[in-house]
């Protein structure tokens, strides 16, 4: 289930009734419990619905001993509960339900913030407890359909269960109270000696899971707001500590309004407008720490127009704009989402098959060849037909650019902005259709092509603000007597060559930088995706970017990229592809041809052969993680995937038996299916070019794993490959060198860390990387002596974020500033200095000038 997820409900209770269904007759037939657990919030929904399907399944309908979890600290806990009332009505039969205040607070908080989606559970302990108790209300009131078991150290949780159930009229033990061994032992006799039904519960399994599961509830219970902390150990009265949590809360609301409204009566600050006042996590008694932050009037007025574009991180409203946050990815777990999803297929495969253009200046040129976009995932479908740029169109758009020139750079840059994030703005509208673009003529699975579009967006939003920096002249040195100003300008035409593995995201990203910049461009998408290119050279014009700035040249390498790196007009190259393409742009761009007057600035990212470091201490579940997603994710076709694993003895042959047995889990399909993790390669040169690779792996390793695809998805025509590791491989294996552009793993056993580190370093490559392990001082030293572009520390080394994560590589992986950082704009400008005299006759007139 974990594999699948909650965006594949159905083939997620399929998978797991297979193994489930043996185990529920077995508990059938013994006449024992089935409880299902509920672990974090993104499987809440799903984890509902199969308790919901196995409940109706004809041979478990009348089936009393099952039961579910319900995690009273979030915020849909009533709602969930309500709705598990009314189906246990239905069934006709009651199921028991244990509940818990909820122990991943940490996890779903900061998980929520990171991803920039509300926090699902309450933030405060008097609201789970309150929760909790509002909750216990409702399963008791509705006895004859949900059987209750109370798991809580909280005394005042306990008491009030058995108050209710006593207030009830309840029989006596009509509710279970379940504790922790080991825990919390004289509240469990006290509740034996008072004739409770009482069950004490105890992990059972290996010892490491089960002792990090102890760890945990120990953290729990010690933290500064539990209630055996403040009861047992700091000795809290009990009055407070059995106060009603309702009414704590209460006073909290209470204490947080009045202090809003004497913010709002005191004079304004520094930063102008009234402060506002946000709480801090209150404790156990409701006290509250109010923090003020002054929030200036146009804030506001911003933030009721558009809330969300408010929020994640930065110094405050910089030119007018909000601070810069990460566009949200999509929450499949919503079921509303996925539906959006589903449609937007319907939508873009009503439109297949169409014929574009090239948009040069305001011409929509026509051709006599065409290139035909293939879904790699079924080569018979036919996502649509672009015309195919010879070297006279590209000449004609490089001119049409250079025409557009002196407009787009004396465009104010406020204006460009404006343009560019109306751009973002459609991007928005349309997303789950441009997602579903990408899945069907590039291949990604769902997540990854709804991240491609977010990408996208982060990129205009973040480049934007740095336009706006630079955007400003610098006044250096501040002297009496002259003024110096330091200055970002244009470049002139920029010709963007762009990679299919991020379709729409490394476009948008490249070009973006170059327009908002003041630089009109032609965009050069891969001929392997060339329909999202068209839509997004659409959205760019249909925000604004005047048709001459933004020119659509869809064509094949040495028929349409070649004529622009070696146009003595473009002053830009922005190229994001292979090592060998990228090197011959570079020795191409130095020549300086007959007309040219100016240096060409070259941009590369070229690739990487990336590695992670598994050391002897790691997690091994999250090291597990972590490999299959940085290596298999979209099938590892990203510059920055993992392709080497370089694991120490001590931990090898276990690493190995979790990393191959998970793997086996991935799911090969067809792109469109939402329970596909693996889908096919972008084409067939593709596609034999990395089953070479599979073949001299048997002869340079050995094969541990060779995952074929199912017959299923063979059936379709696709390019699929493989999933494939291979142990014991050199470090100088072919397989071990070169970027084979596919899932593909070859994995290496270091005798000690220094082993470990020299190999992740012996690579002409050096852009992503990563270890795992828990040691500070090893962690440390691989700062300093991993040298990589991005290092990645205890998590997966693909998925960047825009302004979070800048993205680039050291060595051959190319040049030039990480996209997606503070420099990157810095390279599609070039920097002038004016300096003016301002003594006249013996007096300085620009004291007051900057």
């Amino acid at each position: 289930v974990s594999r699948l997820g909650p965006i594949a409900p159905d083939a997620s209770y399929r998978a797991l009734m297979e193994r489930l269904r043996p185990i529920l007759r077995l508990a059938k037939e013994k006449g024992a419990h089935i409880q299902i657990d509920m672990e974090d919030y993104s499987l809440k929904d799903l984890t509902f619905d199969i308790f919901r399907r196995i409940g109706e399944d004809p041979e478990f309908k009348d089936y009393p001993n099952l039961g579910i979890v319900l995690q009273a600290y979030l915020r849909s806990a009533e709602e969930d509960a309500r709705k598990l009332i009314e189906w246990a009505k239905g069934r006709g039969t009651p199921v028991k339900v244990r509940l818990v205040k909820g122990a991943y607070w940490d996890y779903e908080t900061v998980h929520a913030r990171l991803e920039g989606w509300p926090v699902p559970v309450w933030e405060r302990k008097y609201e789970s407890d309150a929760s909790y108790e509002r909750v216990t209300r409702l399963f008791l009131e509705n006895h004859d359909a949900v059987r209750l078991a109370v798991a809580s150290h909280n005394i005042r949780s306990i008491a009030h269960a058995m108050a209710l159930s006593e207030a009830m009229g309840l029989p006596p033990r009509s509710v279970e109270f379940q504790v922790l061994y080991g825990m919390a032992t004289p509240l469990r006799r006290a509740l034996v000696d008072m004739g409770q039904r009482v069950r004490v519960y105890t992990p059972y399994g290996e010892l490491i899971p089960g002792m990090a599961y102890l760890v945990r509830r120990l953290l729990e219970n010690t933290s500064n707001q539990s209630f055996l902390r403040q009861g047992f150990a700091e000795g809290e009265s009990p009055e407070k500590l059995l106060r009603n949590p309702a009414a704590v809360a209460g006073e909290a609301q209470d204490r947080t309004r009045q202090a809003a409204e004497a913010a709002a009566e005191a004079p304004a600050g520094a930063a102008g407008g009234a402060p506002a006042v946000t709480g801090s996590p209150d404790a156990l008694d409701g006290s509250a720490v109010s923090v003020i932050s002054p929030v200036a009037p146009h804030v506001q007025e911003a933030l009721a127009r558009d809330p969300l574009a408010y929020g994640g991180w930065g110094s405050g409203p910089e030119f007018g704009l909000p601070p810069y946050r990460n566009e949200p990815h999509t929450d499949f777990s919503i079921a509303e989402n996925r539906e959006k999803m589903h449609a937007a297929f319907e939508k873009v495969r009503g439109e297949l098959g169409r014929r574009y253009p090239l948009l040069i200046g305001d011409e929509r040129v026509e051709t006599e060849g065409e290139i035909a976009s293939e879904n790699p995932s079924k080569p018979d479908e036919i996502i649509g037909y672009t015309a195919r740029a010879l070297p006279e169109h590209a000449e004609r758009a490089v001119a049409a650019a250079k025409a557009a020139f002196d407009e787009w750079r004396g465009t104010p840059v406020e204006r460009r902005v404006e343009i560019l994030r109306n751009a973002a703005r459609i991007m928005r509208e349309r997303r789950f259709e441009l997602a579903a673009l990408i899945t069907l003529e590039n291949g990604k699975p769902w997540r990854e092509a709804d991240g491609d579009v977010t990408e996208a967006i982060d990129f205009i939003e973040w480049y934007s603000r740095s336009a706006l920096r630079l955007g400003k002249p610098t006044r250096m040195a501040g002297l009496t007597g002259e003024i110096n100003h330091y200055m970002y300008e244009p470049r002139g035409v920029a010709a963007i060559i762009a990679p299919w593995n991020f379709p729409l995201a490394i476009l948008t990203g490249m070009s973006s930088a170059a327009l908002v910049a003041g630089n009109p461009v032609v965009l050069k998408p891969a001929e392997q995706t060339p329909v999202i290119a068209y839509k997004l050279a659409e959205i760019y014009r249909e925000a604004g970017v005047p048709a001459g700035a933004v020119n659509y040249l869809p064509g094949y390498g040495q028929e349409a990229g070649a004529p622009l790196v070696a146009s003595p007009d473009v002053a830009i190259i922005a190229f994001t592809g292979s090592q060998a393409v990228g090197l011959h742009i570079l020795r191409e761009a130095a020549v300086v041809r007959p007309g040219q007057r100016h240096i060409k600035q070259v941009i590369t990212e070229m690739g990487g052969k990336n590695a992670i470091i598994i050391d002897d201490d790691a997690d091994l579940d999250e090291a597990v993680a972590g490999v299959l997603h940085s290596a298999f994710g979209y099938a590892g076709q990203k510059c920055s995937a993992a392709s080497r694993i370089i694991v120490l003895k001590n931990i090898y042959d276990a690493f190995m038996e979790r990393l191959v047995e998970a793997t086996k889990s991935l799911i090969i399909g067809p792109s469109w299916e939402p329970e596909t993790y693996v889908s096919p390669v972008i084409e067939r040169e593709a596609q034999e070019r990395i089953m070479r690779y599979i073949e001299l792996g048997h002869k340079e390793g050995k094969p541990v794993l060779v995952q074929e695809p199912p017959e299923r998805a063979k059936a379709l025509g696709g390019y699929y490959v493989p999933l494939a590791i291979f142990e014991d491989v050199p470090r100088d294996a072919t397989i071990a060198r070169e970027e084979i552009f596919g899932p593909v793993l070859s994995v290496m056993r270091a005798k000690d860390f220094d082993e470990a580190l020299d190999i992740a370093n012996d690579s002409d490559y050096k852009l992503t990387g990563g270890i795992f392990s828990r040691s500070p001082a090893r962690i440390e030293r691989a700062r300093k002596e991993f040298l990589v572009g991005n290092f990645y520390i205890n998590r997966k080394i693909t998925g960047s974020l825009v302004g979070r994560q800048p993205f680039g590589g050291l060595g051959l992986s190319g040049t030039g500033f990480q996209a997606g950082g503070p420099d990157y704009v810095k390279q599609f400008v070039q920097t002038r200095v004016i300096t003016e005299n301002t003594l006249r006759r013996g007096f300085a007139d620009d004291m007051a000038q900057s």
